[in-house]
């Protein structure tokens, strides 16, 4: 046994050393007379003029190339800037919407740390992250493990020879019956897979789809694919057992016409029919139409078939010829209204983030709740945003760039979306950066997005 432990040893000193993130146990805390007076009013409030707290991350074992390496990420509503000091970073952060921080490295994994209590405005707080090394940590573990076995081993060969004599001249003693469990697992999967699952006619996920645990008894289970002719089957759930589904869906032999109507009444089959409503003035409220404009000279105007699809960019003539009496471009003021000055039920306006892979701005309805989405997350599923967000109004502009002749630029980086003032015509533009309406960069000849929207 000393053999093989001294074994063991070698082994364990030849492992490597693994780098590991951490937040300092005890090391968050206010700093009384360290607040924000950074001149730069984009040091003072997020896109939503909501002020920022100030997080001096203080670090140990981490060079300073590495320490701009760093990546910060929060809540969805929190904006973040940064600032790199001699053996720190400050992390500009809203201060009414920051839960936690996510602190990543590419080399040096990623730590989470939540916020013992809420951040106060202007305010100055810090922390120590350390780099730490895991590997010695791992060998006091593991030798343990060993020496707990050894001794295990020693006292198990008397304690067999007890047990041979206790079977003899004891009866076995019965075991108590053990408890159900009140619930099980279904697994459902389709070809082709991603459609969506309805348990009980509600969404639940998308295929191949694996459940949490689902109360015992009958249940209806829908799949539905848009092209596909929507399916369904009974299981009875049976206590702490899974159930597997396993769905052919068959094409549509005739597929509906798909009106500009009927595609803004319901987003995608089975899924709420809502429509997000948005104040663009005082008194004036609107809907967006369902996807940025598709537009052919063969054919007037269609709308994109998800929120996240970039539609075509269209100069500003072939804008105007896609409004019509109902469908129309809000104007500069009525951007900035809807981007700056509207009051939500939230407190949230807007937040930029990544949906299905596409970064984009997402803006929310006027009456949106915190209990939709819990917003700690900058890239969200497609499965996510559309059964959280898109069927609870929120709107998806995504960053498709600009044109100029058979040049497309920006792609993927910014987004460039017309407004409806006849002179000079100003523009919505963001990126990582910035979201603003500008004007006198492009002229008409451009193509820019459209995103059309009809009054309330």
């Amino acid at each position: 046994m000393r053999k093989l432990l001294l074994l063991y040893i070698t082994l364990f000193l030849s492992m490597p050393v693994f780098a590991q993130l951490e937040v300092k146990e005890g090391s968050f805390k206010e700093v009384p007379g360290f607040v924000n007076i950074n001149p730069d009013p984009d040091y003072q409030t997020d896109d939503n003029d909501q002020p920022f707290a100030v997080l001096k991350v203080r670090t140990e074992n981490i060079n300073d190339k590495q320490r701009r390496e760093l990546r910060f990420e929060s809540n969805l509503a929190v904006g973040i800037n940064l600032e790199y000091k001699t053996g720190e970073v400050w992390v500009y952060l809203t201060a009414k919407y920051a839960d936690y921080l996510k602190i990543s490295h590419p080399d040096l994994s990623s730590t989470e740390y939540y916020f013992p209590s809420d951040m106060k405005p202007k305010c100055g707080y810090e922390l120590t992250l350390v780099n730490k090394s895991t590997a010695d940590e791992e060998i006091v573990k593991r030798l343990e493990m060993l020496e707990k076995a050894n001794a295990a081993e020693k006292e198990s060969k008397p304690a067999e020879k007890e047990s041979k004599t206790v079977e003899k001249e004891t009866k076995p003693v019965e075991k108590e019956p053990k408890l159900l469990e009140k619930y099980g697992f279904i697994t459902v999967k389709t070809s082709p897979k991603g459609a969506f699952v309805l348990v009980d006619n509600k969404i639940v996920g998308m295929t191949p789809y694996l459940s949490e645990k689902i109360s015992v008894g009958s249940h209806k289970i829908s799949v539905s694919l848009e092209g596909y002719e929507m399916a369904a089957k009974r299981v009875d759930v049976e206590e702490g057992k899974e159930k597997t589904l396993e769905f052919m869906l068959v094409s549509e032999k005739k597929p509906a016409k798909k009106t500009e109507a009927t595609r803004h009444a319901a987003f995608r089959p089975g899924s709420p029919k809502k429509e997000g409503v948005f104040s663009v003035g005082p008194d004036k409220q609107v809907v967006f139409a369902p996807g940025n404009v598709q537009y052919k000279s063969s054919k007037r105007r269609t709308f994109a078939e998800h929120q996240w699809d970039g539609g075509s960019l269209i100069d500003f003539n072939g804008m105007q010829s896609v409004v019509d009496s109902i469908w129309f471009v809000l104007s500069s003021d009525e951007w900035k209204y809807l981007l700056d000055k509207r009051k939500t039920q939230s407190g949230i306006r807007y937040a930029k983030a990544t949906v299905n892979g596409v970064f984009g701005v997402i803006v929310l309805p006027d009456d949106w709740k915190s209990s939709y989405f819990d917003l700690k997350t900058t890239n969200i599923t497609r499965e996510d945003w559309i059964i959280k967000l898109e069927a609870n109004g929120a709107v998806f502009l995504p960053a498709a760039g600009y044109r100029f002749g058979s040049w497309d630029k920006a792609v993927g980086t910014d987004g460039y979306y017309w407004s409806s003032d006849p002179v000079d015509t100003p523009y919505l533009r963001f990126n990582d950066a910035i979201l603003s309406t500008m004007t006198n960069v492009f002229d008409h000849d451009y193509g820019l997005s459209v995103r059309l929207v009809k009054e309330m």
